[in-house]
């Protein structure tokens, strides 16, 4: 099996928070290989992120729609998009675990949104901001409004930060104080929508707990993206059309697939043994 194919089952067998982490990653990094393509081949650089990024510019938010959502997969330095991996993936673990990827879906993307809308809405509204119309990328809206969901969810959590253990809702009351006091000096639009992101987080578990599970459509939207993107492991169809009496051998080998895949299902990619990934790959190559 060829080396995208391998990659391509590993892929697939990602759940949402690690796909979501894998994007951000390759989003950070493409912009700089393909401005290396463009030197090498003397071609005058362009800015890659300039699609993506919002704006608050409404002229220009109106050919660039979806950048309310992409924005949050482009960073700025390898510590902002650091920062907001770390805060994503130790809130969104846990999030995810305890109420699925539906939930964690709206959260995130939901959470992107209300960042770029409020964004959006202070650089349009408040005078302060007239005449400025800074771009704005990273995933900090997401990851604070799952970071503020976790929060309001259980606000007695803990995480262990250098040698102590501090509560979750401390961690989280720093955060948005932060933000606040810091929208006066600089980064303005960024402090905003992490409050707008933090606002999302809290209000959609405040709606679970009364019984409400807002932002349906988010998940439509999430299928009719996946037609496009999704990976088809090919493994159970190399053997789906052997027959157990004409090669017996085979009989054995696709049972020990299915029970490689049923793990994965259950555990995901990173749960097999070194030897039952090399039996995966093996049957692709059959």
């Amino acid at each position: 099996m060829e080396l995208i194919e391998k990659l391509k089952i590993r892929y697939s067998y990602l759940d949402i928070l690690a796909k979501i982490i894998v994007w951000m990653v390759l989003c950070f990094i493409l912009p700089y290989l393909l401005n290396t393509l463009l030197f090498l081949f003397n071609i005058k650089s362009f800015s890659l992120v300039e699609y993506f990024h919002v704006s608050a510019d409404l002229s220009e938010l109106i050919f660039k729609p979806w950048s309310l959502l992409t924005y949050g997969f482009f960073h700025a330095g390898l510590w902002h998009l650091a920062g907001n991996m770390l805060i994503l993936y130790y809130s969104g673990r846990i999030v995810l675990d305890l109420y699925g990827e539906n939930k964690f879906l709206k959260i995130f993307f939901i959470g992107l949104l209300f960042g770029s809308l409020t964004y959006l809405l202070s650089y349009n509204i408040f005078p302060v901001f007239s005449g400025i119309k800074p771009p704005m990328i990273g995933a900090s809206a997401g990851a604070m409004a799952m970071f503020i969901f976790l929060t309001a969810h259980n606000p007695n959590i803990t995480f262990r930060l250098i040698f102590i253990d501090v509560k979750i809702i401390y961690i989280a009351g720093f955060l948005i104080l932060s933000d606040i006091i810091q929208i006066p000096v600089g980064n303005s639009g960024g402090h905003l929508a992490h409050l707008g992101g933090a606002f999302w987080g809290y209000y959609f578990n405040k709606q679970l707990k009364v019984g409400n599970n807002p932002g349906d459509w988010i998940i439509k939207f999430n299928d009719y993206i996946n037609r496009f993107f999704k990976v088809k492991p090919k493994v159970k169809k190399v053997y789906k059309n052997y027959s157990a009496k004409s090669n017996p051998s085979k009989k054995v080998d696709q049972k020990k697939i299915d029970e490689i895949l049923d793990k994965i299902s259950k555990s995901g990619y990173d749960s097999l043994s070194q030897s039952e990934k090399e039996t995966l790959f093996k049957a692709g190559d059959n």
